[in-house]
């Protein structure tokens, strides 16, 4: 994907005049194995910046970098790549890149650069996303293996799962019983050539193991929230996802979240790498926030600030109620 699609000139920040943007990320890994080569313990160091000609509108990479434990495994800037090996040697010289896009990226895994190819393994476990039941389309027409920002196409996502993790489905199916009325399953039908529609499976009140068959689309925004929640920890639970989910309560009752808050918390650590959840939700707020939280503010239009606690703590009052009263600042 070109580089002008990810990062347009419109989503520059607005209170500073220049025309770079950056972005850092620090990621840890724990010792394994990867393509049959032991890989050390330790913390990658990415970094990437972004210059923005609105006059020209032009967008371009200026430098992108990748260091493990502080010596590097890839190095671009103004228009040339050097590369090294994983005993942090130098590759072949500079070599010239299309600066439109990541270097990183286009990189083929080889012998010799095993580090980085573990970085970018990592990375694409990372599921970032803000749920929108609204608008998932019930058919698909492809596979998908990455899910898109507001989870659009969570059917071709799961038609993905449904194929390459089938044994994750018997536990998918058993949590999602326990927190949706008389739901018993979900298959992906035949609906046109290489489409599927995703069809939900319900027993029938008062009459056994007669279904009720619905579309995806024909579900409430909540119980499609529900579906797509569970999907993401146990569709995938031994695939050690990075979860990043902007207000996954949305659509979703106060009982119905509690239940799946505690299941992304034992899955954490068992499957899971991580999970990192933007909310507003009181009951996100009180479970999460004092033990783990972290608290953004913002003043006027500048940037956000960020701390691991709040600036004040009010006694006998949850954590909840002392946000929605505004004495935490």
């Amino acid at each position: 994907m070109k580089l002008n699609a990810v990062f347009p000139a419109k989503d520059a920040t607005r209170w500073q005049d220049t025309g770079l943007q950056r972005f850092e990320m620090e990621l840890k890994v724990e010792e394994g194995t990867y393509s049959d080569m032991k890989l050390d313990a330790g913390i990658y160091s990415y970094s990437l910046a972004i210059e923005h000609d609105q006059g020209e509108r032009r967008v371009k990479i200026k430098n992108e970098r990748l260091f493990f434990e502080t010596k590097p495994l890839f190095e671009f800037e103004e228009g040339k790549a050097q590369l090294y090996h994983d005993d942090f040697s130098q590759g072949p010289g500079e070599v010239p890149f299309d600066w439109t896009q990541s270097g990183l990226a286009a990189l083929q895994a080889r012998p010799d650069n095993q580090k980085l190819t573990r970085f970018r393994r990592e990375v694409s476990r990372f599921v970032i996303a803000r749920p929108c039941p609204t608008l998932m389309v019930s058919e698909s027409k492809q596979d998908d293996d990455t899910l898109s920002p507001c989870m659009e196409n969570f059917v071709s996502w799961y038609r993905h799962v449904s194929q390459e993790h089938q044994g994750a489905l018997v536990t998918l199916f058993a949590e999602l019983k326990k927190v949706l009325p008389g739901f018993d399953s979900f298959s992906l039908k035949e609906v046109g050539e290489d489409t599927r529609s995703l069809k939900v499976f319900f027993q029938r009140p008062g009459e056994g193991r007669k279904l009720l068959t619905y579309d995806f689309g024909e579900l409430s925004d909540g119980q499609r929230m529900l579906i797509a929640l569970y999907a993401i920890v146990f569709g995938l639970r031994d695939e050690g996802l990075h979860l990043f989910l902007d207000e996954p309560d949305n659509y979703v009752a106060l009982r119905e979240i509690q239940p799946w808050l505690t299941a992304l918390a034992d899955s954490c650590g068992e499957g899971v790498e991580q999970a990192v959840l933007i909310s507003h939700h009181p009951e996100i707020i009180n479970y999460l926030a004092a033990s783990h939280g972290r608290w953004f503010e913002r003043d006027e239009n500048g940037p956000a600030r960020v701390d691991d606690k709040p600036r004040a703590i009010v006694e006998g009052l949850t954590m909840a109620e002392t946000v929605a009263r505004g004495w935490d600042k």
